[in-house]
C-alpha cells in the first residue's frame, strides 16, 4: 500500500494512493455483484452492455489513477478520479432510482476530495457539477421523466454504495483534520519556541540595555573627564597669557618707548590675541562636535581685521622670501557687523596654510563685497591664493575633515585648521570652496553674509583708546581688593589699578580675602575663582555674610573655557564675571559700571603694524595743496569717515606714497596720528612764516 515512484514524498499522494486501493477493492466487488445479478435475471440481460460499461468505468477509474500516481502524476490522477467517479455514480443514480437514490451521498464526498487534492477553486467547480447533476435529475422527475430502474437493487449493493461514499468522504476529511491537528501541534511547538525566544529576547534586551547603560555611563565619565581636562587646560593656558597680553599692553602705552619697539609690541599683542582665539577654538571642540557653536554680531573694522590677519603672517612670509600682498576692493565696506573673532581665525588659518605650503612665489589675499538681499546686507568675499604645492583632486573633498593633511607633505600641525574654518564659515551662514592644481597652487574662496555698520560705533574707542591716566577729581578714595594666587596676574592688576589712582591690597587665597575684607572693608573685590584652600565662590559667600558684605561689589575673574560658568557665578551672588585674559579697558569699564568711577584719559600712541615703515610725519603733508590740506583737517576734526576716505583716495591719485600711508591709517580708524601730523605741519608753517 506504500506509494512508489517520484510522488512518494508527498503526504497527500500517499494517502490518495491508499484510498484508491480501497476503492479499487470495493468497486471491483460492487461491479462483480452487479454483473452476476444481470446475468442471472432475464429482464436485465438486454441491458447487459450498459451494465458492463458502468461497471468497467467504476473498476478502471481507480486503476488508472493508481498507474498515474506511480508515475508521479498527482494532479492528472486526481482529475481522472473526480471525473470518473462523478460520471459512474451519476449514471448509477440516474438509471437506478434518480434523485431518491442513496448514491447521492457521493455528491458530498467529491467536493471534499477536490478541496483536499486541489484546493478551493476546483472544489467549487466539482460542487457545481454535482449540484447541476442532482438538479437535472430533480427537474426530470418533476416533469414526469423517471425515475428509471435499469439495475436490480440489492441491500448489499446499497451498503457497498454507502461504504464507498463514506470512504471517499471520510478519508479526505480525516486527512485534513489530521493535517490540522499536526499544524495545531506544530503551532503549539512554535508558540512554545516563540515564548522561549521571547523570554530569551527579553533577557537579551535587558543584557544589551545594561551594556548600553554601562557604555553611556562610560561615555559620560569620559565627557566629564574631557570637560575637567578642558577646564584645567583653559586655566593653565589663559593664566600666563593674561600676564603676557596685559604687560605688553602696559608697556606699549609707555610714552618713552621707541616707535619700533611699540610696533613690535603691537605685533606681539595681535599675535597673543590670535593665540587666545586659537585656545578658545581648541577648547571649544566639544561645542563644534555637537553643533553648539554660535556666532555673535558686533561692529568692527573690516579692513583693519584683514590687515591684522595678514600682518600676523608677514614675518613668516618674509622669512621664506614670499611675497604676501593684500588687495582690498573699494566695494568692501570699512565697518561691518558680524563675528570678528571667527572671521579673523578663518583668515589666519587660510593665510597660514598658504604660507606653510608655499616655498616660492607669492600669497595673495583679496577682499571684496557685493550687495545681498535685504537693506544693509552685503556678502563679504575673501580669496586666499598661493603658488604652492597644490592639492590633488582626489584629496580635495577630504581636506575639511578634522586631522587631515591630504595630499601635502608632512608639516607641523594636526590638521584642525581647515575643519575649524569650515565650521566657522557655516556658523556664519557662508560657504567655503577650494580650487587647486598640484604644482600650480591653491585658491580658497570664502563668502560670508554680513551687515554694514556705522564706523562711528568704533570712533570713540579709537580717539581715547584704552589708556586711563587717573581718576577725575571729587571722587571717593576707592579701596580695591585683589584676590589672586598667581603672582604675575596679581602684579598686572595691581599695577593697572595703582597707576589709575586706586588704593589696592592683595590676598592669595579665600581665607586671606575674608580677613582682608573684615579689616579693610574694600569697595570692590576682584575675586579669582580657582584659589588654593577656600575657593573664590565660598570666599565670596562668607564675605556676603559679614557686616557690609552685601554692599561690596564682587566680580569673578576666571580663566575657565566655559561661558556656562558665568551663570553659576551670578547665581552664587557675585555681581559680574570677567574672563582671563582681560584687557585694561575691560577692567576699568567693569569698575565704572559697578562703582560709577570716572576716569581721565590720554590718547594712546598710534602705530600701524601693517608695515614697519608706515609713519605719519608733518613734512609728508607739506606737498598737499592748501585746499586739500584744509579739507583733510576739517574731515579729521569732524570724524567724517566717508569724507576722509574720499580725500585719501584723491591724495592717493596724486601721491601714491603719501596716499598709501593715509590709507593704512584710515583703514584702522587711526585718525590721531593724522591729526597730530596736521597740527605739527601747521606749527611748522606758522614758524616759517614768522
Amino acid at each position: 500500500m506504500r506509494l512508489p515512484g517520484p510522488a512518494a514524498d508527498q503526504p497527500a499522494a500517499g494517502t490518495f494512493y491508499a484510498l484508491l486501493w480501497g476503492l479499487q477493492l470495493l468497486f471491483t466487488i460492487h461491479a462483480g455483484l452487479g454483473m452476476l445479478l444481470t446475468i442471472r435475471n432475464q429482464p436485465f440481460q438486454e441491458r447487459f452492455v450498459f451494465v458492463v460499461f458502468v461497471n468497467a468505468l467504476l473498476v478502471l477509474t481507480p486503476g488508472t489513477c493508481l498507474i498515474l500516481l506511480r508515475r508521479g502524476l498527482l494532479r492528472p490522477a486526481g482529475t481522472v478520479y473526480l471525473a470518473g467517479v462523478w460520471l459512474a455514480y451519476t449514471l448509477i443514480i440516474l438509471f437506478n432510482g434518480g434523485i431518491h437514490h442513496v448514491g447521492l451521498a457521493v455528491y458530498i464526498a467529491l467536493p471534499v476530495s477536490a478541496a483536499w487534492l486541489f484546493g478551493y477553486r476546483p472544489a467549487l467547480w466539482t460542487a457545481a457539477a454535482c449540484l447541476g447533476s442532482a438538479t437535472t435529475m430533480a427537474v426530470l422527475e418533476t416533469i414526469g421523466v423517471g425515475p428509471l430502474h435499469y439495475f436490480q437493487g440489492l441491500p448489499s449493493g446499497i451498503w457497498l454504495l454507502l461504504l464507498e461514499c463514506t470512504l471517499m468522504g471520510v478519508v479526505p476529511v480525516a486527512t485534513v483534520l489530521s493535517s490540522l491537528q499536526r499544524a495545531l501541534a506544530q503551532s503549539r511547538v512554535v508558540e512554545a519556541e516563540l515564548q522561549e525566544y521571547r523570554h530569551h529576547l527579553e533577557d537579551l534586551v535587558q543584557q544589551r540595555t545594561a551594556e548600553l547603560v554601562e557604555a553611556r555611563d562610560q561615555a559620560e565619565r569620559a565627557s566629564r573627564a574631557k570637560t575637567a581636562f578642558l577646564a584645567n587646560m583653559s586655566h593653565e593656558l589663559r593664566t600666563p597669557l593674561n600676564a603676557i597680553l596685559g604687560f605688553s599692553a602696559i608697556v606699549r602705552t609707555d610714552g618713552g618707548l621707541s616707535d619700533q619697539h611699540r610696533k613690535d609690541l603691537e605685533i606681539v599683542g595681535n599675535s597673543g590675541e590670535h593665540l587666545l582665539s586659537l585656545i578658545d577654538d581648541i577648547l571649544d571642540t566639544a561645542k563644534i562636535e555637537t553643533g553648539g557653536v554660535s556666532a555673535e554680531s558686533v561692529a568692527f573694522g573690516l579692513h583693519a581685521l584683514v590687515n591684522d590677519a595678514v600682518n600676523m603672517m608677514r614675518e613668516r612670509a618674509r622669512a621664506k622670501n614670499l611675497e604676501l600682498t593684500l588687495d582690498l576692493s573699494s566695494n568692501a565696506p570699512w565697518c561691518v557687523r558680524s563675528d570678528p573673532g571667527k572671521l579673523r581665525q578663518v583668515l589666519a588659518n587660510l593665510i597660514g596654510n598658504a604660507v606653510k605650503y608655499t616655498d616660492k612665489g607669492s600669497v595673495v589675499v583679496r577682499l571684496d563685497a557685493r550687495p545681498a538681499d535685504g537693506s544693509g546686507q552685503v556678502v563679504l568675499v575673501f580669496d586666499v591664493e598661493d603658488t604652492g604645492i597644490g592639492i590633488a583632486p582626489q584629496d580635495q573633498p577630504r581636506i575639511f575633515d578634522p586631522f587631515v593633511q591630504a595630499g601635502r607633505r608632512p608639516r607641523q600641525g594636526v590638521g584642525l585648521g581647515l575643519a575649524i574654518c569650515r565650521n566657522f564659515v557655516q556658523v556664519l551662514g557662508g560657504t567655503i570652496q577650494v580650487e587647486s592644481q598640484p604644482g600650480r597652487g591653491t585658491r580658497f574662496h570664502v563668502e560670508v553674509p554680513a551687515e554694514t555698520a556705522d564706523p562711528s560705533e568704533l570712533l570713540a574707542e579709537t580717539l581715547h583708546g584704552e589708556q586711563v591716566t587717573g581718576l577725575e577729581p571729587g571722587q571717593p578714595e576707592y579701596r580695591i581688593l585683589i584676590v589672586e594666587d598667581q603672582q604675575e596676574n596679581w602684579l598686572l592688576l595691581d599695577r593697572l589699578l595703582r597707576a589709575a589712582g586706586f588704593q589696592v591690597r592683595g590676598a592669595e587665597d579665600g581665607l586671606q580675602a575674608v580677613e582682608a575684607f573684615r579689616v579693610w572693608r574694600p569697595h570692590f573685590i576682584w575675586m579669582d575663582l580657582h584659589l588654593p584652600g577656600l575657593g573664590g565662590l565660598e570666599a565670596a559667600k562668607r564675605i556676603r555674610e559679614l557686616e557690609g558684605g552685601s554692599e561690596v561689589k564682587i566680580v569673578a575673574v576666571t580663566a575657565s573655557a566655559f561661558a556656562s560658568e558665568r551663570e553659576q557665578v551670578l547665581a552664587a551672588g557675585l555681581d559680574d564675571f570677567l574672563r582671563k585674559p582681560y584687557r585694561p579697558r575691560e577692567i576699568f569699564e567693569c569698575m565704572s559700571r559697578h562703582l560709577g568711577v570716572r576716569y581721565l584719559y590720554e590718547a594712546i600712541p598710534q602705530t600701524d603694524a601693517a608695515d614697519p615703515h608706515v609713519t605719519m610725519r608733518p613734512e609728508d603733508l607739506a606737498s598737499l595743496p592748501p585746499e586739500q590740506f584744509e579739507e583733510l583737517e576739517q574731515a579729521v576734526v569732524c570724524l567724517d569717515w566717508e569724507r576722509i576716505a574720499r580725500i585719501v583716495r584723491q591724495i592717493s591719485d596724486q601721491n601714491a606714497s603719501l596716499g598709501g600711508v593715509l590709507t593704512r591709517l584710515a583703514d584702522r580708524f587711526a585718525y590721531t596720528p593724522i591729526f597730530k601730523a596736521i597740527e605739527s605741519s601747521r606749527r611748522r608753517t606758522a614758524q616759517t612764516s614768522h
